[in-house]
């Protein structure tokens, strides 16, 4: 997969957040990418739309973004990385595009703070009411455990290949996923950039973090997408609450995928984008 941009790094609340400028003329739309991911997995989405001004950037603790083992790795402070990486881009009413936990920051912002943003496309967003429990300890014990080191991006793509989640996604995409998802460590092997005990860090906090009461409070047009195959989606479980609250909102379901839509149909979410984003 061809990605074109150029690196932009900020200083946003004690990290370096690498962000990227796919170019391209018009209102902003800016990505978030989804825990453990990086910003260039979107890849295909952000060169769909990049002919209207599109930026992605690295979450704190992924891609290559700074991995500070002492830096704060919770919910709160990525709302407010959000808030600051569109203020120090210079960016005025954004449409916005998040995938997972990149969608519940953008929602839970957008919430906060109405003002920053035209409209926005949250795809499967993390919802969890404070209090509820993400998943077992023994994900994030198997989040810790995962495996971090391979010989090379081919090893790694041939490891993950047949295996969930990554089965499903389009080839091209786990592609890029394994080659710069990952880089090489002192040792020369291939090692992941989000290290699997940041990752988990993300996923004990959730439950701080009620990001399903700050998305119902949201007033800003929002497009809402679930992937209701099995029993991967987060947050699909409340689309009826949604439809129900939210005045401002369409909510969709895709019955033909999962939590990870936007990696097993790009092409999909495109098309939703450039109709919804051409909305006044």
């Amino acid at each position: 997969m061809e990605n074109r941009y150029t690196h932009i790094d900020l200083n946003v609340n004690g990290v370096r957040l690498r962000c990227h400028d796919w170019g391209g003329d018009g209102d902003p739309i800016l990505l978030a990418h989804g825990t453990g991911m990086h910003a260039s997995l979107l890849g295909p989405v952000a060169i769909a739309l990049r002919t209207i001004g599109l930026y992605s950037y690295d979450r704190r603790g992924h891609g290559d973004s700074s991995h500070d083992p002492g830096a704060v790795y919770d919910w709160e402070v990525e709302t407010d990385d959000l808030a600051a990486v569109i203020a120090q881009l210079g960016l005025r009413k954004v449409r916005a595009l998040g995938h997972s936990a990149g969608a519940t920051l953008i929602g839970s912002l957008a919430a906060r703070e109405p003002q920053l943003f035209a409209r926005a496309i949250l795809v499967e967003p993390v919802l969890i009411e404070k209090g509820q429990s993400p998943g077992s300890n023994d994900m994030l014990e198997r989040t810790r455990r995962r495996r971090r080191v391979f010989e090379s991006a081919a090893a790694m793509y041939a490891n993950f290949e047949h295996k969930p989640p990554f089965d499903t996604w389009r080839r091209d995409i786990l592609r890029e996923y394994c080659a710069n998802g990952a880089s090489a460590n002192a040792d020369g092997q291939w090692e992941l950039k989000c290290p699997p005990e940041i990752e988990a860090r993300f996923y004990a906090t959730a439950t701080d973090f009620d990001g399903l009461d700050r998305l119902l409070k949201c007033e800003v047009p929002l497009m809402v997408l679930f992937g209701t195959r099995g029993e991967e989606s987060t947050g699909a479980r409340f689309a009826g609450r949604l439809r129900a609250e939210l005045k401002r909102a369409r909510i969709l379901s895709f019955p033909d995928a999962g939590h990870f839509l936007p990696l097993e149909k790009p092409e999909t979410v495109v098309e939703l984008a450039l109709e919804f984003f051409g909305e006044s």
